[in-house]
């Protein structure tokens, strides 16, 4: 009962953390209307930060980005359908916007290293990590829903309740295939990048890309979370990690 509570107190905790600073973000992003891309993102450095420290000073990196024993070509394939999804968002949104090659780097570097590394990490790294011990079917459905309801945030910056609503469904069908590629036992590494790149080629395409090319992506995420579900419950590896292991 200990451990539940402990495990319930602890998700509850990275959620407010996570909520809290993007809730900061958003605020001061309303307010001041920056155009640099660093400062888009400002308030969500330092969580970044601490996230680094947290790796670095407690040796964590070979626990949340090298746990896969699987070969660089399993790991391709496991990512073919993630490439399709990035190379429809670039063709949707008619290639990106290169007017300032400035700018369109500072966003790569910080849609990966900051956005996709905090959010992965708390998710799919420190949430997903703490609640396998339960089954693979609690883990995956309870960080797939918390990543999904976090983007309820983006109505902070002023986007609209339909796109908002849409955005919290298509971050719920990333977020099963996610965590499914990582309780396959696949490196962190690739939900970090899909996640950095998706964002990025979402914010600096030349032009919003049709409602179709979101409605195909969340087919193609909702077919291959049913095929990455299907293979994991016939599996006879089941994951298991230790809750304490954070």
């Amino acid at each position: 009962m200990r451990t539940n509570t402990r495990i319930v107190l602890s998700i509850i905790g990275l959620e407010l953390l996570l909520m809290v600073f993007f809730t900061a973000n958003g605020a001061y992003v309303s307010i001041t209307s920056p155009e640099s891309p660093l400062l888009q993102f400002i308030g969500v450095v330092p969580l970044a930060l601490g996230i680094l420290i947290y790796l670095l000073v407690g040796n964590k990196w070979k626990h949340y980005f090298f746990t896969s024993p699987s070969s660089s070509k399993k790991a391709l394939l496991y990512s073919l359908p993630l490439l399709l999804v990035l190379l429809l968002i670039v063709t949707g949104n008619h290639g990106l916007n290169t007017s300032s090659l400035p700018d369109l780097f500072i966003m790569l570097v910080i849609q990966i290293l900051v956005i996709g590394l905090v959010e992965e990490m708390f998710f799919r790294g420190f949430m997903l990590k703490l609640l396998l011990p339960k089954g693979f079917r609690i883990a995956v459905f309870t960080t797939s829903f918390l990543f999904a309801i976090t983007h309820s945030l983006q109505l902070i910056g002023g986007q609209s309740l339909i796109d908002t609503i849409f955005q919290i469904i298509y971050a719920f069908m990333v977020g099963l295939v996610l965590s499914l590629l990582v309780v396959h036992r696949q490196s962190i590494v690739i939900p970090i990048l899909f996640h950095g790149l998706n964002n990025f080629f979402q914010f600096m395409g030349n032009a919003k890309g049709p409602a179709v090319t979101d409605y195909i992506i969340i087919v193609i995420m909702l077919v291959y979370s049913i095929y990455l579900w299907r293979s994991m419950a016939q599996s006879k590896n089941l994951p298991v990690t230790p809750s304490k292991s954070m």
